[in-house]
């Protein structure tokens, strides 16, 4: 499983060069440095001949070190997309010429690599920690609480509060002092090598991948659409909906239980994090969550990377009508 499961930095840089010569003039990399001294990668994929009015951007990229599923999903995909066959060398069943002319594809395949190169597993199958241990490791312990989560913030200075011990691997260090989460703030590696994309091709498509462990439900995939209090235009609100059908259709033929899609159900402070860090850009893209379910053995780590997998796919086919 670990020689197709690929989720650490190390293992995504030995692939990286292997793209690079496999892919020739059809693949550029971007780099972000973070602070901790890591390459924050975006991998861009295209037909770079074709000119650039004539094909869509989508972007796909996650944020959360404990989410490696989102990882090797798009890892398997752009292995597809360079040769023509995935992981376990098996052809692949996407028209890639085709994607490649019509598309401007960049992955992220990492936004956190400090969070990620703490985590203690490669993947979560539930056979190691339950998910209170997991939450623990995922957000650090409460310093006067042990075997509780830590709080969820934006960002927070180690100076001003009392912090875990470790610091939980979802958080990033951006100083020697301050912490973010890398979806809830700008001052992200994951933001600001968005932004740096953004510049070059203006994507019109965003597909944020995640995982989550479900507690208390018997689903294993989910798509949530942007929150219900940001004005979107109705052309973008309707498409995303769309989109988010489609790949809730196709979890659901390959045998995945599904939850039908909803907006994000934040409230309170957490919402105003999505507010505050998204609302523009839900504004102006066709942005969509995937959730897929963690640390969890009714969804081993092979069935996680499929259904990450299977909505990339399924994104790519619905954007070039194939």
């Amino acid at each position: 499983m670990e020689h197709v499961f690929i989720s650490k930095q190390d293992q995504l840089e030995k692939k990286l060069e292997q793209w690079k010569e496999q892919a020739g003039s059809n693949i550029k990399i971007d780099v972000q440095k973070s602070f901790s001294g890591h390459n924050v990668y975006a991998i861009t994929l295209t037909d770079f001949s074709v000119r650039r009015e004539e094909q869509t951007a989508l972007y796909v990229a996650q944020p959360h070190a404990h989410e490696p599923a989102t990882t090797a999903g798009m890892v398997d995909v752009i292995e597809q997309l360079v040769t023509g066959k995935d992981l376990l060398g098996n052809p692949t069943t996407i028209d890639r010429h085709k994607v490649l002319s019509q598309m401007i594809l960049t992955f992220n395949p990492i936004g956190n690599p400090y969070g990620r190169e703490n985590a203690p597993y490669l993947y979560w199958d539930g056979s190691e920690v339950t998910n209170e241990q997991f939450w623990c490791i995922m957000r650090g312990e409460e310093p006067d609480a042990p075997g509780k989560m830590w709080d969820r913030l934006d960002i927070f200075d180690t100076r001003e509060i009392k912090v875990p011990d470790p610091i939980g691997i979802v958080y990033e260090p951006i100083d020697e002092f301050r912490y973010v989460e890398p979806n809830r703030s700008q001052l992200s590696s994951f933001f600001k090598l968005f932004h740096q994309m953004d510049k070059q091709f203006q994507y019109q498509y965003w597909l944020d991948l995640h995982q989550t462990e479900f507690a208390r439900s018997a689903s294993q995939c989910l798509v949530m659409l942007p929150l219900d209090d940001v004005r979107i235009d109705k052309q973008i609100k309707d498409e995303n909906e769309a989109w988010a059908g489609q790949i809730s259709q196709a979890w659901q033929e390959e045998g995945f239980r599904v939850t039908p899609p909803f907006p994000l159900p934040y409230v309170g402070q957490q919402a105003e994090y999505i507010r505050k860090n998204w609302g523009e850009i839900d504004r102006r893209i066709n942005r969509i969550t995937i959730e897929v379910k963690n640390n969890a053995a009714d969804t081993p780590p092979r069935r996680q990377m499929d259904a990450i997998e299977s909505s990339i796919l399924k994104t790519l086919r619905r954007l070039t009508n194939s």
